[in-house]
Parts: structure tokens; sequence; C-alpha cells
């Protein structure tokens, strides 16, 4: 059976195609609009491009972003993407931009009904401009750029557009950037060191000595790089492999390529995950057997649109792996991120695929726990007690996971910070808690407080007055907190 969500995509992209033609109209339109509103305003603006954005790209965005999991129908989700149509304002120097920004700012002077941020001219009040949020907005990459959300809103049509103002020098980087970086999808090894030098490019195109430097030092590591160095490389070697494998039958089974780098990462770092206890020899004969492993796998055809089935109900040990195992797997059928995850690791795995997840289950929540400062609380807390209370916490841990609902969870630089923010609650509770009793009726503060620390590091939102219930109740029980500027933001909000 067919994965719901690409039937539902494939909705989608048909209700694009229908409506393509009024949004070529639409397109000319704002181009034309534009085009007349620059020309010779002296700003610096020298050409106008336009495009209705493709099947192609629609359908990477709508997986990249989980779209088909925020709106429940084509309609909704048509309504949301913010770039239908987008409109690219060229200009001559990068201080050129900022005249064309404020400009538009000063031309679309009055405020549109029922918003709070969007714009219009007399002149034409079909066009609407999001001019209320701070401009230039910062990129993924760290790169500010001038991108404004706009709408178009006319009799028939009503379409969400997007104006970009680049100079020429930004254009030709971004260019570059775009298809080396964001849109290329082919694992590059050394991903850190490319994104350096493009970020060194864009501060100066003349800085030729630099980036050969950073070339030089990069690979310059000589014959004496010691084992785990050599490990780190030898598994960076196996994730790309591993990614190039899955990403050529991606594209063949749904057409798109979906960037899974980390979740390969991971995943190589699972299956090696005893072998380097065992030393060197035993290490090599476990990659022999994970490069065997993959060759086999190049050879078949993996279907990305069919659901994953299990043999039987995987069975896990305690109440923390049942709530984490229960959840995924109500999901990796449902959501695209998960069912890629576990379909790469359940074709690695030689197991049945119940087996390979209870394991997986197991491992994960194993690789916090192990790492927590369990000497803190034993020094406080019998053996007895000190387990109730780390039980306590991961089942707490595992809640929260459930809400935020991210394979990002599973990446090894999240994990590392999921530890360090239990280890941070670890030590408030070892500085404040004396005995169980006192734990006993105070753990929701400290419960309350993992899942603050938690939710900031995914921005997930959180109510005001849940951080003043949180503060007061702190302030009651007379413990010594350090509260974390991430949480104090949310105050701002009331």
């Amino acid at each position: 059976m067919e994965l719901k969500l690409f039937s539902f995509i494939e909705e989608v992209l048909n209700a694009l195609e229908e409506m393509r033609p009024s949004l070529e109209e639409v397109s000319e339109e704002l181009e034309g609009f534009f085009e007349q509103l620059l020309f010779g305003a002296n700003k610096g603006y020298i050409n106008i491009n336009s495009r209705v954005k493709s099947k192609k790209s629609l359908k990477e965005k709508i997986i990249r972003n989980d779209y088909y999991q925020k709106y429940d129908t084509v309609e909704t989700l048509l309504e949301n993407i913010p770039d239908l149509i987008g409109i690219r304002l060229e200009c001559r120097f990068t201080g050129d931009e900022t005249e064309i920004y404020k400009f538009i700012k000063k031309y679309f002077n009055e405020k549109a009904q029922g918003t709070e941020d969007y714009y219009y001219n007399s002149l034409n009040p079909h066009v609407i401009l999001d001019l209320g949020s701070k401009q230039p907005k910062e990129q993924k990459n760290g790169i500010k750029m001038y991108r404004i959300d706009c709408k178009y809103v006319g009799k028939e049509i009503k379409v969400n557009f997007e104006i970009q103002i680049k100079s020429l020098v930004n254009i030709f980087w971004s260019e570059i950037e775009h298809k080396i970086i964001y849109k290329n999808y082919n694992y590059v090894i050394a991903d850190a060191f490319y994104k350096d030098i493009m970020k060194a490019i864009k501060n100066s195109l003349t800085t030729i000595d630099q980036q050969l430097l950073l070339i030089s030092n990069q690979f310059d590591t000589g014959d004496s790089t010691p084992f785990d160095k050599r490990e780190e490389q030898l598994e960076n070697l196996l994730s790309k492999i591993i990614y190039d494998i899955f990403a050529l039958r991606m594209k063949d089974s749904i057409g798109v390529l979906v960037d899974f780098r980390k979740s390969c990462e991971a995943i190589v770092k699972y299956v090696f995950r005893d072998a380097l206890e065992n030393g060197i020899e035993k290490y090599n004969n476990h990659l022999i057997v994970g490069f065997d492993r993959l060759r086999q796998i190049d050879q078949s055809t993996i279907d990305f649109k069919e659901e994953i089935l299990f043999e039987r109900d995987p069975v896990f040990k305690d109440t923390c792996t049942s709530i984490l195992g229960n959840h995924i797997k109500g999901r990796i059928n449902e959501e695209f991120q998960w069912s890629l995850f576990f379909r790469v690791l359940f074709e690695i795995e030689v197991n049945d695929n119940a087996n390979d997840f209870e394991n997986y289950i197991h491992y994960y929540t194993d690789k916090i726990y192990n790492r927590i400062i369990i000497n803190r609380l034993s020094s406080n807390f019998t053996a007895e007690e000190t387990k109730d209370i780390l039980d306590t916490l991961m089942i707490q841990f595992v809640s929260i996971f459930t809400k935020v609902n991210s394979v990002e969870l599973l990446y090894d630089n999240i994990v590392e910070q999921v530890i360090k923010i239990i280890n941070t609650v670890v030590d408030a509770l070892y500085r404040n808690i004396l005995v169980f009793e006192q734990w006993e009726k105070e753990k929701d503060i400290y419960l309350t407080l993992l899942q603050l620390r938690l939710f900031t590091l995914f921005n997930m939102d959180i109510k005001a007055e849940e951080v003043l219930d949180f503060l007061e109740r702190v302030r009651y029980s007379k413990s010594n907190i350090e509260m974390p500027k991430g949480i104090l933001k949310y105050i701002y909000k009331i």
C-alpha cells in the first residue's frame, strides 16, 4: 500500500497545474507592475524576474517542510504556500538593496484591514506586502536577505507571492550556494568545510588566497592520523555511500530528493556502536561486513512510497521505551521523515523489522540514560530512590519527545544537547532536593523545567502564562534554579 502522503501530494500538484494559467497571468501582471514602479526611481534597479513554482519544487517543499502534516486539505495547503509566485528585483550593488526596500516601504503606505503588518498603495489595492517584519531576514545559512511575504488579492484569485531584492553579487553568490549546498543532496563528506568556503566567498569574492589556505588546512592531515580520527573519516565515507545509494533510489521512486544526511550519520553511528570497543581488527571486520551489505542493497529496488510493515508487534522493555516506540511506530507510515529514517535502517540491518525496531529504541534510550550524571543523585538518595528519579525524568523526556515529534531528536548533535539539558536539570535537583520526600513534593518543578528547556531548544510555542506559573512555583519552593534566557523570552509575549 502506498503512503497516504504521496496521494495527497499528487492532488496538490494536480491542483497547481489547474491554477497555472491563472498564476502565470498574475505573475506577468506583478512583473509589469513592479517594473513600472521602479523604472526611473534611480535606486539602482536594473532588472526584474518572475516565476511560478514548478511541480518538482513544490513537491520538494511539501516533503521538506512537512506541509502534509500541517494542512488537512489541498486548498488550505496551497493557500499557505508563501511563494507560489516569486518576484526577484535585481539591482547593481548591495547598498542598492536597502534603497529599493525603503522605496517600496514608502510607496506601500496604507495598512490593509484585518492584518497587523500588511500594507498596500491605493493606486493598486490588489498587491499587499508584509512590511512589518524585520528586514533583511536571516536565512538558514546565516546570510541576510531582503525577502518580503506578499499577497495578490484579485477578483477571481488570491495567491501568496514572495519578493526578493538582490544585488548582482548576491545573485551570483546565492545561485552557486543554492546549487552546491541548499539544493545539492549529493553527500559531501566535508559539508561544514564547504559551507565555510561559501561564507568566505560571500564576504569577499577576491580572497582567493584565503580559499586555497582553507583547502590546504582541510586536507593536510599527514600520515599520523590517530585511529579515532580514521574511524570518523571511515564513518563519514560510509555515510556518504549510504546516502548516495538511497538518494538514487529515492529519486527513482518519488521523483525528488530530500536531504537526509544527518539520518545517515545517526544510522552509521548505531550500526558501528559496538565495533570500536573490540579493537581495530574487529572494527575493520565490521566495516567489511557493512560494505558488503551496502553492495547487496545497491543491487536491489526500494519503493519509498510503500508502507513499512512489521512481522509482529514490537515488544519494549519498560514504560519509557514503550512510550517512545509506540509513538514512532504510529507515525512511521504517516510522516515521511520517520518513514525515511527507519526504511534506511531496516534495509541495512539484517534482522526482521520488529527486532531491528526494538533494538534501536532500546539503544536510543540507553544512550541517553547511561550519560546522565547518576553520581550526583546517589550522594543524596538510595539506589532505589535514584532509579525512581531517573526513570521519572526519562519518562518525562520521551513524553516531550512525542510532543516535539521530530526525527532530529535522533541526530547525534541533538542527542548531545538533550543529554546536557537533562544533566542541567539533575544538577539543579541535586543542589535543591536533599530527601526523597521533598522530590515527591516538588518534582513537577523539575519536570516542567526539563520540558521548557527542550521546547526552547526546538523553538516550540510556550504560553507566557505557563512560564510565569513555573517561576511562581520555583519562588514558592525557595529553590535555587538558574533560569535560562531562552525560557525568559516567552514572558515578553504578555
